[in-house]
């Protein structure tokens, strides 16, 4: 599965109508300066708050409606960019892909290495809204394969077919973790050259050292499910094909009251 689109291959398409660039930095930072016609989609817009404080996936009303308003709809390919050391473009990639968009790519390097790189920026606020007769319809087919709940990986605790990864930090794993799960840090993913994700074949051999293999499934988890979101974007563009992201992650499983190592 590809999940990155090279810089050289964005740039030739920039102009084109039938792409749609998001740009998942912060406000501030886009307005200062972006990729041209990049249009701005932060990640505060793609996530529900729960009563218990999980920063879960939005619903189907909630993404037709977000995604319709940036010019997203099932004919368009959309590619999402950001900062290597922040995942939040993992998870809006994450996001359209739980709701059925076909076509969405990470972008393979940074932001900074795009205009270091002398790639075309701008200044230019793209609209945030299109006329109602011009927005495109967004039609949510939500994917449930590709997540996980609470309930789902107490069932598969025990299973040895079943790898839950932890993506966030050494301290935080050691401090409280799910048990059974193990350590694999999200930015053991990142390139050391500005690349949102190493390549597939740095990643599959990470993964099968750690002893992660193909034939497993593999849940991924972090704080609040975006460090997790970049983990799974790895797992596929490593070629694992049974890949879940528990959106609800670490904050969901100990509201729920359960156990923890």
């Amino acid at each position: 599965m590809t999940i990155t689109i090279d810089a050289n291959s964005l740039a030739s398409f920039l102009d084109d109508p039938n792409i749609i660039i998001l740009d998942a930095r912060d406000r501030t930072a886009y307005r200062f300066r972006h990729i041209k016609n990049a249009r701005h989609l932060g990640i505060e817009s793609v996530i529900s708050i729960a009563d218990n404080g999980a920063n879960l996936v939005i619903d189907t009303l909630t993404a037709e409606q977000l995604f319709s308003s940036v010019g997203i709809d099932e004919s368009k390919d959309v590619v999402v960019y950001g900062e290597n050391v922040d995942p939040s473009a993992a998870r809006i990639v994450w996001t359209l892909m739980y709701h059925g968009h076909p076509n969405v790519r990470l972008l393979d390097i940074c932001f900074n290495q795009w205009l270091q790189r002398g790639y075309p920026v701008t200044r230019e606020v793209h609209p945030s809204q299109l006329s109602n007769k011009d927005t495109p319809q967004f039609k949510s087919k939500i994917n449930p394969a590709i997540r996980a709940e609470a309930e789902y990986i107490k069932t598969k605790q025990s299973d040895s077919e079943v790898v839950v990864i932890d993506a966030r930090t050494p301290q935080e794993h050691f401090q409280a973790r799910i048990p059974g799960s193990i350590l694999n840090s999200w930015e053991e993913g990142i390139g050391p050259d500005g690349e949102m994700i190493k390549s597939q074949a740095q990643l599959e051999k990470d993964f099968q050292v750690q002893g992660i293999s193909k034939d497993k499934e593999v849940i991924c988890y972090c704080h609040l499910g975006t460090r997790a979101s970049h983990k799974y974007l790895q797992l596929k563009q490593a070629g694992y094909d049974k890949v879940k992201l528990y959106d609800g992650s670490i904050i969901d499983w100990a509201q729920r009251r359960n156990p923890i190592r």
